[in-house]
């Protein structure tokens, strides 16, 4: 059997993460709100800088230095390996548990029949590694349904924990293998740089993920109150109510606006206005269940579309709304003012609701209401009810009353 040129492969070795380090840092400075591609690639450079230390400069420097120190900033390099998913996902991460595994492997080295046996010491090297890899691709996990696409790091990350052990038999063979770990010893180099390139491409893809999420995140949501905007009110409506129409349930549609908003803003200024529109959205959020949606879409215009809710609930629901708003006095600053709001509603039984017949009915209900006083609640045409000015509406009869309380948590 041909021996490859082994100095030549652990060069290959010891170079990738160093590059991987490099390229993270590289995307770094380009996404500086991505804090976790720093500490990914400082891990990586560190890492790198341990396996010179434990592999290429082993005979040539104290035992203490190759052995010890080596695999202490390795454990470092996985513990950071940990932090940075931590903090890709927003959430604080321990230092002390970020670097525990170095406390761990010194403590295991001074333990003198772990120390004298090669073998031992790498297996507590690889359950550390093992160990932080896990937790890395947990948290990770556990952070999905940002937009960004983390499956394919997953099972990288997956793949390389499961590969771990195999530098276990190896340990102490890198410069001079037995002819018989010659295949395994290849393996686990390509996998080292396997693993290091695919990192450095999927982590950089995950920031750039995760921005674009952000920023599309940003596109359908209202700065000032922090709900829906337009656009995004209509693109989760339109989901929603297909998945009305797939289980054939109700569907019923609010539309909100706020009386004589404009006056307020002549009067008070668009900083007054603009605090009454968050104590409007505050509220209505506060009363809706979290399978609602609400959203702006207008300047003082907002809509609500509730799914699996039948006509004599909506009804109740608004009216509700309608006058807990009227009973909230706004102080601002040494300024007290009250404002209310009409309702329109409008509401389908069948399969076959559509979002623009039901958004056209709901505004006929919302203009009727303007018409006479405002502050009221009406239904559309094909509901043919209506409510007086600060009337509230008929009870429903019992049988009838199934849902409305119940779904709202209101006594």
């Amino acid at each position: 059997m041909t021996v490859p040129n082994f100095s030549t492969l652990l060069a290959i070795t010891v170079f990738t993460p160093v590059l991987a380090g490099c390229l993270l840092l590289l995307s770094w400075l380009q996404h500086r709100s991505i804090v976790a591609l720093a500490w990914w690639g400082s891990g990586f450079i560190i890492a790198s800088v341990a396996t010179t230390i434990i592999v290429v400069a082993r005979g040539t420097i104290p035992d203490f230095w190759s052995i010890v120190v080596g695999n202490a900033l390795l454990a470092t390099a996985y513990g950071l390996l940990w932090y940075g998913a931590r903090k890709f996902n927003g959430e604080k991460a321990s230092v002390i548990l970020t670097l525990a595994g170095v406390p761990v492997w010194i403590a295991a080295c001074s333990i003198p029949p772990i120390y004298a046996r090669i073998e031992i010491r790498a297996t507590v090297m690889a359950a550390i590694a093992v160990f932080y890899t896990l937790l890395a691709l947990f948290e990770l996990w556990r952070g999905r349904g940002d937009g960004a696409w983390r499956w394919p790091i997953l099972l990288v990350l997956l793949a390389h924990a499961a590969a771990i052990p195999v530098r276990i038999p190896l340990a102490g063979a890198w410069l001079h293998p037995d002819p018989s770990d010659v295949d395994l010893l290849i393996f686990m180099i390509f996998e080292t740089v396997f693993v290091c390139i695919c990192a450095a491409y999927l982590f950089g893809g995950l920031a750039k993920d995760k921005i674009a999420a952000t920023y599309r995140r940003f596109s359908l949501t209202d700065p000032l109150t922090q709900v829906p905007n337009r656009r995004g009110f209509f693109e989760a409506a339109e989901r929603l109510l297909i998945r009305t129409r797939i289980a054939s349930r109700p569907v019923a549609l609010l539309v909100f606006d706020l009386d004589r908003f404009k006056d307020i803003n002549d009067k008070y200024g668009h900083q007054v206005g603009d605090k009454v529109l968050i104590a409007f959205c505050r509220l209505s959020t506060s009363m809706l269940r979290p399978t609602d949606l609400f959203g702006r879409i207008g300047g003082e215009e907002f809509a609500s579309l509730l799914p699996d809710m039948e006509q004599q609930d909506a009804l109740w629901l608004a009216e509700r709304l309608r006058a807990a708003f009227e009973d909230i006095s706004h102080t601002l600053g040494r300024l007290t003012l009250s404002a209310t709001v009409s309702i329109g509603i409008a509401s389908s039984d069948n399969a076959n609701a559509d979002l623009d017949a039901l958004l056209k009915e709901a505004d006929q209900a919302l203009y009727r209401a303007k018409e006479l006083g405002r502050n009221r609640v009406e239904l559309s045409e094909r509901g043919s009810r209506k409510i007086d000015h600060g009337r509230a509406p008929e009870p429903l009869p019992v049988t009838e009353q199934s849902s409305a309380r119940k779904r709202y948590a209101i006594n």
